[in-house]
């Protein structure tokens, strides 16, 4: 399981970019990539952020049938406070904003809430404001809405202060989480929020980094994201902390379909392949809500993924697939 993608980008170099393209092409490449994650082992995934309802829409074919993908849970589009984030984003302003924008998200289809908290854009930022507007007040009026209506939010952050603020509110699960200290790994533990770290993120930042020449700036930012992150997770286990695996293929540079390449950086990071793969899959399925997934059991949906080597000696071996079923059916 897949906690964190983005089948609307493909990743890459400019993978925001790719968020803008036209909506045909980004509805097509979707199908596309959700596909590709299947054939890689991805049997069930959260799509945590799409422009233009790509995600629900995509979700409503796997169900059907239409096309070969994972079972999919979208969150729609993220929300994030005006003046910060994408612009393809739901912004809002103030709480009656905030709770309208989760509304819509609910009735557009959402399946669960995600929520970004970011620093001001550039030039964007009011005189004395706040750093991160996406306040601890406002994040707790977006998780008082998404539980009072039965949803589960999850929180982007990825630098220290929004890492500070999603790490004390009582989100479902923090994404990214590069800058967490140990106070905020124990708020985590406390408050039951899974962490997704998403390492494939600044793992593949800083292959494009030195593969097409980024500035020096961005070069940098890559290894502060890191070493944050490593000493994030590895705090994480330490203050038992619950991980899901997520890679956030194309809502970064790391590409679909790579999902090995998360379990080998979390087994880098000290955790053990077993813990790596209880990441990605029984404990990905209590986040996502798939009590009938995420294990082998008698009476389970039989989701399954055959491997021409065992994972617990070499978790690469996740690179190694025979076969996948979904719902015992053979699709690849």
């Amino acid at each position: 399981m897949d906690c964190h993608v983005h089948y609307s980008s493909p990743g890459g170099p400019d993978w925001i970019a790719r968020f803008s393209d036209p909506l045909p092409e980004i509805s097509i490449r979707a199908i596309e990539l959700a596909e590709a994650s299947l054939r890689s082992g991805v049997t069930t995934a959260r799509d945590v952020g799409a422009p233009q309802g790509v995600s629900i829409r995509l979700v409503h074919m796997a169900r059907a049938g239409e096309i070969k993908a994972p079972n999919i849970h979208a969150a729609g589009t993220w929300i994030a406070h005006r003046g910060t984030y994408v612009s393809f984003a739901r912004h809002f302003g103030e709480a009656n904003e905030l709770r309208d924008a989760i509304r819509m998200e609910i009735e557009a289809g959402a399946e669960l809430i995600k929520v970004a908290l970011s620093g001001w854009n550039e030039g964007a930022r009011p005189q004395d404001a706040a750093e991160i507007p996406f306040s601890e007040k406002l994040l707790s009026v977006a998780v008082e809405e998404a539980h009072m209506a039965g949803f589960k939010i999850a929180c982007h952050a990825n630098d220290p202060a929004s890492c500070r603020i999603a790490a004390h509110a009582g989100v479902d699960s923090l994404e990214h989480g590069m800058f967490l200290e140990q106070g905020d790994l124990e708020a985590m533990a406390n408050n039951k929020t899974f962490l997704v770290p998403t390492m494939s993120v600044w793992d593949a930042m800083l292959y494009y980094a030195h593969a097409v020449d980024w500035p020096e700036a961005r070069k940098k930012r890559a290894e502060d994201l890191r070493q944050g992150s490593r000493a994030a997770v590895i705090g994480a286990v330490r203050a038992g902390v619950q991980i899901a695996l997520g890679t956030d293929a194309g809502g970064g540079a790391a590409r679909h379909g790579r999902i090995a390449r998360e379990a080998e950086l979390m087994v880098e990071c000290g955790l053990e392949p077993r813990d790596a793969l209880i990441a990605a899959t029984s404990s990905a399925s209590k986040l996502i809500g798939e009590d009938q997934r995420g294990t082998i059991e008698k009476g389970k949906i039989a989701d399954l993924v055959l491997l021409d080597a065992n994972p617990l000696e070499n978790v690469s071996a996740l690179r190694l697939i025979a076969a996948v079923f979904q719902g015992g059916r053979r699709v690849a």
